[in-house]
Formats: C-alpha cells, structure tokens, sequence
C-alpha cells in the first residue's frame, strides 16, 4: 500500500480510537483536501477495513462501530496533544542538537485514554475506579469535559455524581454542583466503564464549570531576594522591573504557578534560585481552589 495513503488511513483510524466520530471536514484540515477527494479516502478506507465505523448521515459523519479493533499504532501523548490542542507534531530524520527532555513516568493506558477521549468529544458519561491521594481507590461516576497537560503530566476536567440517594429526586443546588467539576489524573485512572448511569436533569456541562471557565489576573513580580531580579524580567519578557501579568482559568492556576515557578508563599519564604518569581496578587486569589496546589501556599 502507498505510504501516504496509509497514513490517511492511519489518521482516519485514529479519530475513531480517540474522538468517537469522523467527519470530512476533519480530513480536509488535515490533509489540505476537498471535500471530495476526502469522501473517497473515506470509501476507500472502509473497502479496506468494513465495520469499523458506522455512517450517521451527511450532517453527523461517521461513529466508531462496536467491533471496531485498531489496526495500526498510536501514540498516546499524540492524541492528547490533537484533542487537547489541536496539535500534530512530526519527526524528522535530521541532525539534532536538543537533549531529550525527561518523559511522563508512566506509559499511559491507549484503551483508558481512548474511553475518555471519547467521552469529552460526545458529552458522555463513564463510571471509573480511580486512585487519589485523598480517597484510595474509589469508584466514580463522571461526565469528562476538557483535558490539559501540566507539570509533563495529562489532566482532564469533569463532574463526579455526588454521593447520594435517589440523585434525581433531590435538586443540586449551584453550590453543590460546582463542588462536583473536580480535575483527575489520567495516570491515576485504573478502569473505565461506558455502562455508567447519567445524572439528568441538571444540565451538567462544561459551561457549568465556574472555575473552569472564569479566568483571573495574575499578577508576576521577581522574587524580592533575588540577587538581580532584572534577570527574571527578561524571563518574564520585560527589559524593565515591574509587575507581568498573564490571565489564567481558576481551575489551572495552582498547576500554572507550579510550572512557572512561583513563590506562593505568606512573606516570600521559599527559596529565589528554586522560585524566581513571586506572586504579586497573592491576597486577591487566595481563596480560588486550585491555589492548595501552589508552591508554598497556605491558608
């Protein structure tokens, strides 16, 4: 087989794997394709491979079919990137000069990642076992909506179905449904199940998510003990000492201060080589939640 046609294939395979659905205009972005030579890569697909998706209509596309059964490999962090991010990054067989930057511990799970995936593309529930630091190994009912990567490690956003009886018969509140969006560790999801009872009547979305999507200023300065904090201004993109200030959602923001580094502490306690930067607004986001993730950071 053609190799570049095999790599449409490929990359036709791995929506199914990851996003549930195909469309042609997916094709046509990646490919830089018209509409119909897409529709016949996707003829030409299922004449190689029948049964692995099944047509929804011209509206809809194609779904993954139950028998469904990858045939080529995928990379796990790749699919993250592209649902995430919109992202493909290729190789080259070229002379480099980088040095391989450390790696996730961890050899994400394809059929868990893939579930998941899934689920955030079409709105779906899933029943999990999951391991937290808090809880152990717990079972969950989710409705993933969104996925990050923070600190070389994969996140996903989503509401877990409260402990309780009869959920429909007892109206959540607002305060309690905002209690429920919660961030999970991929790494830390040990099983997946589809067969997971949804929680209606509440209109659980991603719009629903309040730290999710109000973002805050946050407000960088270089860390009051540094021996030349104009240094850690040309990392912040500024010739001149001052304050930088970037815009970050609620729900990332503890992540985003570990990753850039930054002393949340009361009196700028932690050490300036380790946390060069120092977070100026500290009073204003003390109270947002994922602030107990933050270096140095107490109530």
């Amino acid at each position: 087989m053609d190799v570049a046609l095999q790599g449409k294939y490929q990359f036709i395979e791995f929506l199914l794997l990851f996003k549930g659905v195909l469309t042609r205009s997916e094709l046509v972005a990646r490919f830089s394709i018209g509409e119909a030579t897409a529709s016949r890569l996707i003829a030409s697909y299922l004449e190689e491979s029948p049964g692995q998706m099944i047509f929804m209509g011209a509206r809809n596309g194609y779904v993954i079919s139950k028998s469904f059964k990858a045939c080529y490999e995928h990379s796990v962090e790749g699919a993250l990137q592209y649902i995430a991010y919109g992202t493909i990054s290729n190789k080259f067989a070229v002379e480099q000069y980088g040095s391989e930057y450390l790696k996730s511990f961890t050899n994400l799970n394809t059929m868990i990642v893939s579930e998941i995936t899934r689920a955030i593309v079409n709105n779906e529930w899933l029943k999990i076992e999951y391991f937290s630091t808090s809880s152990g190994r717990t079972t969950k009912t989710i409705r993933p909506h969104s996925l990050f990567k923070a600190g070389n490690s994969w996140y996903f956003r989503a509401f877990e179905i409260p402990e309780m009886i009869d959920t429909d018969n007892f109206p959540l509140s607002r305060d309690v449904i905002q209690k429920c969006y919660k961030t999970f560790k991929f790494s830390r999801v040990l099983a997946v199940d589809k067969n997971a009872m949804p929680l209606a009547g509440h209109g659980i979305s991603k719009d629903m998510d309040d730290d999710w999507n109000r973002y805050r200023n946050v407000q960088l300065i270089p860390h009051p003990k540094a021996l030349h904090p104009e240094s850690q201004m040309l990392d912040l993109g500024m010739q001149d000492l001052g304050i930088r200030e970037i815009v970050v959602s609620e729900a990332l923001l503890g992540f985003s201060l570990i990753d850039l580094r930054v002393d949340c502490s009361r009196d700028a306690e932690l050490n300036p080589y380790e946390y060069p930067l120092r977070l100026n607004n500290l009073k204003e986001l003390r109270n947002i939640s994922s602030m107990k993730i933050a270096p140095g950071f107490s109530q």
